[in-house]
């Protein structure tokens, strides 16, 4: 009896894995690389349709409060590809109802891709670590709707409110009401705070960075370009970037290497925003193709 006890103990010393042991990280999506220009890459580019897409997990973020009770989209499937010079990635996912507009109780869809500084001390999968900052892209199906019906405003969302304050954020005639745009952002919150998301936008996908949950700040740069469109039910969404940037808090890949990823999709009808979403279970990995 007391042979098969130490027997059974040291089993368990060997099959219970480290505290320390580094964290495994598994090749699951190769970044085919394509004779084209996959700076100007498209939703229907016909790279596409030979690129196997990747079927990725999802599940409801459980680590921070908001934390959601339950998630709709519970997979995505992705796609990349790359020139040596520029790297796409393409995410398609279900979703039955097109959340898109800005409102009170408007909940936008959405989706990012998390990617580490630095691969060689990997952070945590989930927003990064102090000192072990990530570097997220993301979308917002409310940025695609302001490109291209024009950028919406509380006159656009609500256009037969009337309002006898704040009266800049309307035309206003009469002597003595001449003023400067910049006045007028005075009179408007998020304007006068410097809100990144109350201005029009370049483009639909923003940087971001973070070194934790909660940390998160908007990146001053636009080095990614994107498409999206929701058709049948389901999502498409394209993320187009450099190899490399000159900003070194930014992602870097090199053809012939392997980059940490980890995705995040919102679902507006369900109401997520912030940490309600689904996430990655873990990091997954993109080799990029020499």
């Amino acid at each position: 009896m007391v042979k098969k006890t130490i027997c059974f103990l040291f089993c368990l010393l060997v099959f219970i894995p480290s505290a320390h042991a580094e964290r495994r990280r598994f090749v699951e999506i190769v970044s085919h690389r394509v004779d084209m220009d996959v700076s100007k890459v498209g939703l229907d580019t016909e790279a596409w349709k030979g690129i196997k897409p990747y079927r990725h997990p999802l599940q409801a973020q459980f680590l921070e409060v908001p934390k959601p009770v339950e998630v709709g989209v519970k997979e995505i499937f992705v796609q990349s590809i790359h020139n040596g010079k520029h790297i796409s990635f393409r995410l398609a996912w279900k979703d039955e109802t097109k959340d898109d507009s800005i409102g009170l109780m408007n909940f936008s869809d959405g989706a990012a891709l998390q990617f580490p500084v630095n691969k060689e001390e990997l952070p945590e999968y989930f927003m990064g670590e102090e000192k072990k900052p990530v570097h997220i892209l993301y979308w917002k199906a409310w940025r695609s709707k302001d490109l291209r019906d024009g950028f919406q405003t509380t006159k656009s969302a609500y256009p037969n409110m009337t309002t006898d304050i704040y009266t800049f954020d309307y035309p206003v005639k009469g002597k003595g009401t001449e003023k400067t745009q910049a006045e007028k952002d005075i009179f408007i919150p998020g304007k006068a705070a410097k809100n990144p998301l109350s201005f029009p936008i370049k483009g639909i996908i923003a940087e971001l960075s973070a070194t934790g949950p909660g940390t998160i700040t908007f990146k001053n740069i636009e080095n990614t370009s994107g498409d999206a469109r929701w058709e049948n039910g389901e999502w498409t969404v394209i993320f187009r970037r450099p190899l490399t940037v000159k900003d070194s808090e930014s992602v870097q890949f090199k053809p012939g290497e392997k980059m940490p990823v980890a995705f995040a999709v919102w679902e507006g009808s369900r109401m997520e925003s912030a940490g309600r979403k689904a996430v990655s279970p873990a990091w997954a990995e993109v080799e990029v193709e020499k």
